[in-house]
């Protein structure tokens, strides 16, 4: 069984985005004069700028266990969903420009998979995201589950072809 995590180093920027957010929207609300106006929206970006913290913290605290029967994750709850259940994938690719995933790290894939009742979303900066895809890929092959040309053609950006059987990509 082998355990990912997103590295601390990865969700810096958030946690740092949060807290100034945080900061800039309290301090507005403690400071000046209270209106239906500056509650409503330094409120509501406070309230944001608190979500936004939290997803941070459940991703620092995320562990993604990968087994050849299933992927679990464990953070606020857990999610078990066995490979044999799985029901769908999605890949998509998130930039700042109309270009394709670059290697110097420009934008960035999330990883959606389901099945069994049970759904788990990761961002490519966890830990051994290239292997999850490709073990996700490998099993919505097994199970028969099609794949959308968009996911297809992300999992070929990432060099696994999700119609054929690929060695896993090594890990970093």
């Amino acid at each position: 069984m082998r355990v990912y995590r997103y590295p601390l180093r990865s969700l810096l920027g958030d946690y740092l985005r949060a807290g100034i957010g945080l900061a800039v929207g309290l301090g507005v609300l403690v400071t000046v004069p209270a209106s239906l106006t500056i509650v409503s929206v330094f409120g509501g970006l406070t309230l944001l700028f608190l979500l936004f913290g939290l997803r941070t913290v459940h991703r620092h605290m995320l562990q993604v266990a990968l087994t050849d029967e299933q992927i679990c994750g464990a953070s606020f709850r857990t999610a078990v969903l066995p490979w044999q259940s799985l029901e769908r994938i999605k890949l998509r690719y998130y930039g700042t420009r109309r270009q394709r995933r670059r290697e110097d790290g420009g934008g960035f894939m999330q990883l959606s998979i389901k099945g069994a009742g049970t759904a788990l979303t990761l961002e490519s900066s966890i830990d051994g995201f290239e292997l999850i895809a490709w073990r996700a890929a490998r099993a919505a092959r097994e199970n028969g589950v099609s794949l959308d040309p968009t996911s297809a053609g992300n999992l070929l950006d990432l060099g696994i072809d999700a119609d054929r059987d690929t060695p896993p990509p090594a890990e970093r």
